[in-house]
């Protein structure tokens, strides 16, 4: 009888061990839950976008690696230091007319850092492109947009 019970109690231990595996494993899964890919004032003024310029594709949220490549023999630590720069960064909307990008605008908002921003600028406009930045307090019209965005630079 001695044996029985210290084999159920030893049976009985190890299922709470296991269990207690299990558990803590299934709280430290990674869970998604799924998100919008604009904020609302980014969907404000992406309609004052399209009210804008209607006549040409607007894609949000691009990433930089879609825009620009770093200039320098893949694989080099040249190379993937100017990756990590721009490997995590978007623009904010891509402006483009015949699949010709126009012009790459940006919505400031708090979460803008200043000096990051004229870095990431500074490259875009390295490899050509026109950045136009609109500050999230002020509502330009979809004219001053059209302006903004067709302009001489």
């Amino acid at each position: 009888m001695t044996e029985n019970i210290s084999w159920t109690w030893a049976a009985g231990i190890t299922l709470l061990v296991l269990a207690f595996i299990v558990a803590l494993i299934w709280v430290r899964r990674v869970r998604y839950r799924r998100t919008s890919v604009m904020t609302a004032n980014e969907q404000e003024f992406y309609q004052r976008l399209l009210q804008a310029l209607p006549d040409c594709e607007i894609w949000p949220q691009v990433p930089l690696l879609a825009l620009v490549r770093p200039q320098a023999r893949e694989g080099s630590r040249t190379f993937w230091v100017a990756f990590k720069q721009i490997s995590n960064a978007r623009v904010d909307w891509v402006i483009a007319r015949d699949m010709e990008v126009v012009a790459l605008i940006e919505l400031d908002d708090r979460s803008h850092d200043a000096r990051r921003d004229a870095k990431r600028d500074q490259i875009l406009k390295s490899c050509g492109y026109r950045v136009l930045r609109f500050p999230s307090n002020r509502r330009p019209s979809p004219d001053q947009i059209y302006d903004a965005v067709f302009s001489a630079p």
